[in-house]
């Protein structure tokens, strides 16, 4: 897990999602839908690629209300992560 020190920031992981997922869906459900919107997108498990995974948590976004919440969130960590990365790498 790249981690970036001097802000304490952890880029997050497919594990993080759908764990984040799961605890409004359940693990079950939050299983099957990642790996549904990984296979619509053609992607492989485990999506690494922060690119990759905002597309997946773009894609969850399209399904209902809750899987809208965390695919939200996905997004806006992974965006802040870049954000910060490039502040550091500056």
């Amino acid at each position: 897990m790249a981690r970036i020190e001097e802000y304490g920031h952890e880029l997050p992981t497919e594990q993080d999602a759908v764990r984040a997922l799961a605890d409004l869906i359940g693990p079950k459900m939050a299983e099957g839908l990642w790996s549904l919107a990984v296979q619509s997108l053609g992607l492989k498990r485990p999506v690494t690629g922060t690119a990759d995974l905002r597309r997946v948590a773009e894609q969850v976004m399209e399904v209902g209300e809750l899987s809208r919440v965390a695919g939200r969130s996905l997004k806006v960590r992974l965006i802040t992560y870049e954000a910060l990365a490039r502040t550091v790498r500056a």
